[in-house]
């Protein structure tokens, strides 16, 4: 008589585990569809936002559009290409990658899940001749695209760890540490930082654009910060060494957005719909400008993107929501690294010590699902000041720091030869300080984590030279998955001394 009694307790300890572990999953996806229901909502709604628009090209105008993958250029600005055009004036496409690194369309080329290196590689040129050909259709000679062949899914990579030739970095993909391209304009080149910043200085130099576009930071695909990054450097640094060069004093750089959240909405093909900012990212630090694009250059720009057919196959939903009404630029203005006088009071971990020095980046809130449940790995914004030989950086979250998450920081100082250390500069800072450089203190208090390192690490073996300027970046993760991060923000440096002068 005891067996039957067994069975019923078993069935019921059974009931109970599947309400334990089914009342959490109902949970999380009913939260996850409701947060993306409001998310698309909210977007959708957010299409009336005032935007001043882009200064009508001309003539004169020389516009050099830096692409991080193939399709990235027409989405972003097939229709400023257009207009150029029309206008007169000259337009050159550089592409950063050859997408090389997309395995579903590798497959797909290949009909097998069994892909070698070399199926990468035959990949990549599928892609450059679409984008020959996408391009060609807008009106830019063959002779303006131009690719320079640098690992795709490696560009972030190469920025944080691998500046060097001595120490390259080896594409998972194609296995391959140089640019293996007969296509490319600087065949062999081997992948790093500085050969990245070379190549794209002699591009500029050459072609002498009065307007330069390339994606924004804070967008979310690794590439496109990463190419964000390397253009807004390698103009800097044109500046710094060339400031009397008249195509340098009448250019300006305009960043172009392809990927964040749940963005472009709604998705797919509204060609008589406008284009705005993700509504997180709206009010922020970006100066946001509408390019108004007549029905016929929305209607050539889709034609373009179709010609991407290795994309439009898994993807056409997505990239067919670029052809709108209109295109969407937005400008940063250049950031300086404060210098405070040593007759301050040194700032803290408290934001009353921080007061006077205005955040050097302001980062989108709870704009996913994860970020929103986690505020205390939501970054709001970053803060950064020199005080005598210490550099300080401040991060302020949504809620308070928590040992739940990791806070990472991550630093590129370079020189005015496009040069950096050799060595990582990233570091975990909280809750287990990793690596972290002698002398180097990390405080936490409510919303902040305080990060202060000794410039000497910063500044030491750059052959002698100051350091121009330093990229500055930050991200947090939960257990190994990444809840936040921002875009590189690069600050100009004046040279160390001990007299420490605000700049006017």
């Amino acid at each position: 008589m005891s067996q039957p009694h067994s069975k019923s307790k078993f069935k019921s300890a059974l009931k109970i585990f599947v309400m334990l572990l089914f009342v959490p999953l109902v949970y999380i996806a009913g939260a996850s569809i409701s947060f993306m229901v409001r998310e698309r909502r909210a977007n959708a709604e957010f299409t009336q936002m005032r935007m001043p628009q882009v200064k009508p090209v001309s003539k004169s105008s020389r516009l050099m559009v830096f692409s991080p993958h193939c399709d990235d250029e027409t989405l972003g600005c097939g229709g400023l290409i257009q207009q150029t055009l029309a206008a007169g004036g000259d337009v050159e496409v550089v592409f950063l990658t050859n997408g090389d690194a997309f395995r579903t369309g590798v497959e797909c080329m290949a009909h097998t899940t069994h892909v070698h290196p070399a199926d990468f590689i035959k990949y990549a040129s599928l892609r450059q001749g679409e984008s020959q050909r996408a391009l060609m259709h807008l009106g830019v000679p063959k002779s303006h695209i131009l690719f320079l062949g640098f690992p795709d899914g490696g560009s972030m990579h190469i920025w944080e760890n691998h500046w060097s030739t001595k120490d390259p970095f080896t594409s998972p993909f194609t296995d391959t540490d140089a640019v293996p391209y007969k296509l490319a304009v600087f065949p062999h080149t081997l992948y790093c930082g500085s050969n990245i910043v070379h190549a794209m200085q002699d591009l500029m130099e050459q072609f002498k654009p009065t307007i330069i576009t390339v994606t924004h930071p804070q967008d979310d695909h690794p590439d496109h910060e990463g190419a964000s990054a390397f253009v807004t450097l390698s103009y800097d640094l044109l500046k710094e060494m060339k400031p009397s060069h008249n195509w340098m004093q009448n250019s300006q750089l305009l960043y172009y957005l392809v990927h964040r959240g749940d963005w472009p909405t709604p998705e797919g093909l509204y060609e008589n719909m406008p284009l705005t900012p993700p509504h997180p990212m709206a009010y922020l630090d970006t100066r946001w400008m509408t390019l108004p694009l007549t029905p016929e250059q929305t209607e050539l720009k889709l034609q373009s993107i179709d010609i991407y057919k290795s994309q439009t196959a898994m993807m056409g939903r997505f990239l067919r929501s670029f052809a709108r009404k209109n295109e969407m630029f937005g400008y940063l203005p250049e950031e300086m690294l404060y210098d405070l006088p040593t007759t301050d009071a040194e700032p803290g971990v408290t934001p009353s010590t921080w007061q006077s020095i205005p955040p050097i980046l302001l980062n989108p809130q709870r704009d996913d699902m994860l970020r929103a449940l986690n505020g205390g790995a939501n970054i709001c914004a970053v803060f950064a000041c020199r005080y005598g030989d210490t550099l300080h950086v401040l991060l302020e979250l949504r809620s308070p720091v928590s040992t739940r998450f990791r806070y990472q920081i991550n630093l590129r100082p370079v020189n005015s030869d496009g040069l950096s250390i050799d060595k990582d500069l990233s570091w975990s800072i909280y809750p287990n300080e990793k690596n972290l450089p002698e002398g180097a203190v990390t405080k936490a208090s409510g919303r902040w984590l305080l990060f202060d390192i000794p410039w000497n690490d910063i500044s030491t073996e750059t052959r002698g030279k100051h350091v121009s300027f330093i990229g500055i970046s930050a991200h947090t993760t939960l257990s190994e998955m990444e809840v936040d991060k921002t875009g590189v923000r690069l600050l100009r440096c004046t040279p160390f001394t001990s007299n420490y002068l605000r700049p006017s």
